[in-house]
């Protein structure tokens, strides 16, 4: 079927998330981002948005299981420091009702960002953010671990409609591994990534650290008037002589 006058019209912006599933700020902005974007949506029908979570490796030196209030006093510089730091968190994650325990153990999040490329490839963006979504709220409110092999093919199960065995393979395979690496690796060469939350908005225009809801509803503002110059108010007509 041919695309109507107004598709043809309409923006797709495309949005690159670099994360990793240990980055408290990451779960906070994953919300302002969405409800951003639900925002300027309901006022921007002609706008279109397609949101993919892209890999970042925070703590390339972690590579066994180990306490998680610990790893993130590391993290943030020494014993207590992260506690203080968790009470900011809190702040921006209520206005989303997230929740904020940080208990139990985990190891690295590698394991965690080869099943988001291996469902954002099989099922595509929006199984994607479910799994992305469940992966946040299982490590840091409901104590999970999210190198844990099992919870993590459950999640493939559930979250994307994956084959169990199809999702334990892909986890198992050193190739996929080794993309999600390179993946990480070009998002600091390539893109300029130096910290996570990092959004890529249009593929130029770069959102560093956690950015709140009004931020990226300002930010969409400009991204469409530049992009759309329709959008732009027409200037006054010239009086007829």
């Amino acid at each position: 079927m041919a695309a109507t006058a107004a598709e043809r019209r309409r923006l797709l912006v495309p949005i690159e998330v670099f994360s990793d599933t240990l980055c408290p700020w990451c779960y906070v902005e994953k919300h302002s981002l969405e409800a951003a974007l639900r925002r300027y949506g309901a006022r921007h029908p002609d706008v279109g948005f397609e949101v993919v979570w892209r890999s970042f490796c925070l703590n390339p030196l972690l590579k066994t299981t180990c306490d998680k209030l610990s790893l993130y006093d590391e993290l943030f510089r020494g014993k207590g420091n992260f506690q203080q730091h968790l009470e900011r968190v809190r702040a921006a994650g209520a206005r989303y009702n997230l929740t904020f325990s940080v208990t139990g153990q985990t190891g690295p999040s590698r394991l965690s960002q080869v099943l988001l490329a291996n469902v954002l490839r099989r099922r595509g963006p929006l199984a994607q953010a479910r799994v992305v979504e469940a992966l946040f709220r299982g490590h840091f409110a409901e104590g999970r671990d999210i190198s844990d092999e099992e919870w993590l093919v459950a999640l493939g199960r559930d979250a994307a409609g994956l084959p169990e065995d199809v999702v334990r393979a892909e986890l198992r395979d050193a190739r996929r591994a080794h993309f999600v690496d390179d993946e990480a690796e070009a998002a600091v060469e390539e893109e300029g990534v130096e910290a996570v939350p990092c959004v890529l908005l249009l593929g130029r225009y770069k959102v560093g650290g956690y950015q709140d809801e009004d931020g990226f509803v300002r930010l969409l503002d400009k991204i469409c008037e530049e992009s759309m110059p329709s959008r732009r108010e027409a200037p006054a007509e010239e009086p007829q002589p």
